[in-house]
């Protein structure tokens, strides 16, 4: 992804070129998908958190004026996600009778076979090396990119990744997956 490609499609998006959306939308999905299912650990909430984001994004694109749109709108899917958390967990304190997804604050996920090596990073990793994995591995940012959304040198995001990429691997192979 190109940082330059990006900043001129939200430039564009701000003019009123509303098929500009598309392609940040292509850039961005996934990262903001990963940190929405990242905070709920739902699948589904997560995919109601990224519409929710790119609805006020582009409703709030006027108040944009940064050099970093995926920093921008990761921030907003991380607020959303948040207050959907929030929300559900007061949700249940007060039913209790219901046995759903929130019980409790915890979350299941209902399709765990194709998210189980993610869950793994989730339950294994720190927050940081989780996001730098999902970044990196899921997302297709390169190194430098991820280095430039964490605010953190591209040695520290590279050392990262491999450390977070072994621990990963050996319990693969231990299976423990």
């Amino acid at each position: 992804m190109s940082d330059k490609a990006l900043e001129k499609a939200v430039r564009k998006l701000k003019e009123g070129d509303s098929r500009a959306f598309d392609y940040i939308y292509d850039v961005t999905y996934k990262v903001v998908f990963f940190v929405a299912f990242r905070i709920l650990g739902n699948k589904h909430a997560a995919e109601d958190v990224v519409q929710d984001t790119y609805m006020k994004a582009v409703t709030g694109i006027s108040s944009y004026n940064s050099d970093n749109f995926t920093a921008w709108i990761t921030t907003i899917a991380r607020n959303n996600a948040l207050n959907e958390y929030n929300r559900a967990k007061r949700a249940t304190a007060t039913d209790f009778s219901a046995e759903g997804d929130y019980r409790e604050g915890n979350f299941s996920m209902p399709d765990e076979d194709s998210f189980g090596l993610i869950a793994l990073a989730k339950q294994l990793l720190d927050e940081t090396d989780y996001k730098i994995v999902v970044m990196c591995v899921i997302a297709g940012y390169k190194r430098r990119e991820a280095a430039k959304v964490l605010d953190m040198p591209v040695s520290t995001v590279s050392y990262r990744l491999k450390q977070s990429l072994n621990t990963l691997a050996k319990h693969v192979k231990g299976g423990s997956l």
